[in-house]
């Protein structure tokens, strides 16, 4: 097994998973060198995990070489000329979510990773961290027949702080992005139609939006899903529909509903392994850096989620459906 020499660009909050998932796979990934524009965040990195080379600017990372692929956790609004320095020094790339917000930008980087002849792969962690995995695996035994339908839900009274609440897009960006990205896992097949509203609360401190109702189909599979930061009833579940069966998703576990019985499938990564999932997202970057093969989680692939989030935005602003074509705008 090789082990990579890796690169933090951005030291935030969710770096924190990040590293602290890579710290349990010494053979598999070194991280050597941090930047971050902040002083105390350079310093906190430094303390915390022992990350020594610590630069303010990408380039200055660049410069310094050493290694050969970059973890990218800046704020999303500023993730796009990260990405595009480091695919221009021929430096493979592990994005957090959302690729981008919009999805001329989000073609625009694969194009650019592409042009590089570099490998990019973005980190949707809830593919395994969330119950879809598992979904997934169970609706390809034919465990609930055929699929007809699902719904999710996902409500919570959610107050973000800091650069967060000065972006035009929050809610969908923040936690939409994770659920679009599993319908697709779980169905195996690309959207066709989309049709959404948003709304702001006052209840929540945010220039985005807060809420949000969202139906798609994926051909004839419809999925109705609602979103909430300012709800007073905390819920999150997904329910998939079947001809034989039903299935039901969370954090935790997959439980699948038959007449008259139910089964519990625990979620491996629940609790104090969800950050696990980090790390399982950068390994599949690492493979296809070896092999050649794009990863499963590819830039490329993405694009369908990013349509998605993009499309849930064009039709929000318009009142008006969003048609795609094999999962891309038309």
């Amino acid at each position: 097994m090789t082990a990579h020499k890796i690169a933090l660009v951005g030291a935030g909050n969710i770096s924190r998973s990040h590293l602290t998932s890579y710290a349990n796979h010494p053979d598999r990934v070194e991280v050597v060198a941090a930047a971050d524009p902040l002083a105390e965040r350079r310093e906190w990195v430094r303390d915390t995990y022992g990350v020594t080379r610590t630069y303010e600017s990408v380039a200055e990372m660049i410069e310094a070489g050493g290694w050969d692929v970059a973890v990218v956790c800046t704020p999303s609004h500023v993730r796009t000329s990260a990405v595009l320095e480091l695919a221009a020094a021929g430096k493979h790339i592990f994005v957090e979510k959302p690729l981008s917000f919009d999805f001329a930008d989000a073609q625009s980087i694969v194009d650019a990773c592409d042009a590089a002849g570099v490998q990019l792969a973005v980190n949707q962690n809830f593919r395994d961290s969330y119950a879809f995995g598992l979904g997934r695996e169970l609706i390809a035994q034919g465990e609930i027949g055929d699929v007809l339908a699902i719904s999710q839900q996902e409500m919570m009274f959610r107050q973000d702080k800091g650069w967060r609440l000065t972006q035009e897009h929050h809610a969908l960006s923040v936690m939409g992005i994770h659920w679009f990205d599993g319908f697709r896992l779980l169905l195996g097949k690309e959207a066709t139609w989309l049709s959404a509203r948003t709304f702001s609360s006052p209840a929540i401190e945010a220039v985005g939006e807060t809420d949000a109702s969202v139906q798609i189909f994926f051909g004839d599979i419809p999925v109705t899903y609602v979103q909430s930061f300012s709800s007073r009833l905390d819920r999150t579940e997904t329910v998939v529909f079947g001809t034989t069966g039903t299935l039901q998703l969370g954090y935790a576990e997959a439980v699948l509903h038959h007449e008259g019985e139910s089964k519990t499938i625990p979620n491996p990564l629940v609790g104090s392994g969800r950050s696990e999932a980090m790390f399982l997202g950068l390994d599949r970057l690492l493979t296809a850096v070896e092999t050649g093969v794009e990863a499963p989680n590819s830039g490329r692939d993405n694009l369908r989620t990013i349509a998605l989030l993009d499309g849930a935005y064009l039709s929000a602003e318009s009142g008006a459906p969003i048609e795609l074509k094999d999962g891309l705008p038309s």
